[in-house]
């Protein structure tokens, strides 16, 4: 429907260090990260530019047991990969899902990032377009009102 825009809600991270975990330590910013579900084993390096981060800010780790060892949150409260030219294939193909949409009890749609809208039903799509897409500040509550006088529903997950 329209090029997904990631958020940075951290969402995608804060539950998978059970399963992206940090094999070992090679070097200063040098690790081997495992997939623990496939086996797969990838050498990374920590980002130049998020190296001071990754080295002062373990809150996350701290507030969330099952984050993965590599995220971390910058000041201005966005969430970021310190590895993410070089994470694993899982990660690459996570499926973001910010909200999901229903009508009559059906899964007909979810919203990926803030406004990327994935539905097969051309009414929604049309509602979508015309009411959030050409006006994307709109808020959860606006989204929510809108989509409703559409017998739609809306479910969104926090992060936003």
């Amino acid at each position: 429907m329209s090029t997904f825009e990631c958020t940075q809600c951290g969402l995608c991270c804060l539950g998978i260090g059970e399963i992206v975990r940090m094999d070992r330590q090679i070097s200063k910013y040098g690790f081997y990260v495992k997939n623990e579900v496939v086996g797969e084993t990838k050498a990374v390096l920590i980002t130049p530019e998020y190296r001071e981060l990754f080295d002062t800010d373990h809150s996350i780790q701290e507030e969330h047991a099952a984050a993965c060892f590599f995220v971390r949150k910058r000041p201005d409260g966005k969430y970021v990969c310190t590895i993410h030219p070089g994470r694993l294939f899982i990660c690459k193909d996570y499926h973001c899902c910010a909200a999901r949409i229903s009508k009559n009890g059906e899964e007909v749609g979810r919203v990926k990032g803030k406004v990327s809208l994935v539905t097969r039903d051309e009414t929604l799509k049309e509602i979508w377009r015309e009411g959030v897409q050409k006006q994307p500040d709109k808020s959860r509550e606006e989204i929510t009102a809108l989509l409703r006088g559409q017998g739609y529903s809306v479910l969104f997950y926090d992060g936003e």
